[in-house]
């Protein structure tokens, strides 16, 4: 004996006997059989991808991306976010870009002390003064490159 389930397509439907047919007609269930008998959507390509973690452990994934291989440079093991740990260690040492910064502007020290802005005599001079060292230090550097 046949189950009373709804058909899912259409083939289906022409096979069901007639007394259920008239069932399968009724208007529930051509809004279900209709919802059945829609195309579903293509699903992507999957290929494998094998992702290299910075301390050469390798891992396998399914994904979309047809790259075959990933190198990461930076993941949990060794980025700061993930290991505020180092970060707190390290927090003496200072980068190489800082080191930079302070090796380039370390003759602009004097500007940060701010006390000569008391009057407009003291403002002019200090002004002066930054203006002939900064020309000095043209002069001394013209010809480098």
């Amino acid at each position: 004996m046949q189950s009373l389930a709804y058909p899912r397509t259409f083939a289906q439907l022409r096979s069901v006997p007639c007394a259920l047919r008239i069932i399968a007609n009724s208007r529930i269930a051509r809004a279900y059989t209709s919802k059945l008998l829609t195309v579903s959507p293509a699903l992507p390509e999957l290929f494998p991808q094998t992702i290299v973690l910075s301390n050469g452990a390798t891992y396998t994934v399914r994904t979309t991306s047809p790259r075959s291989q990933i190198r990461l440079t930076r993941d949990t093991r060794n980025h700061p976010l993930w290991n505020p740990s180092k970060v707190r260690a390290n927090l003496k040492d200072e980068s190489e870009q800082l080191v930079k910064f302070t090796k380039r502007f370390s003759d602009l020290e004097d500007l940060t002390d701010v006390s000569f802005i008391k009057s407009e005599e003291n403002v002019s001079a200090a002004m002066k003064k930054a203006v002939a060292n900064s020309t000095a230090q043209k002069r001394k550097t013209k010809g480098k490159k």
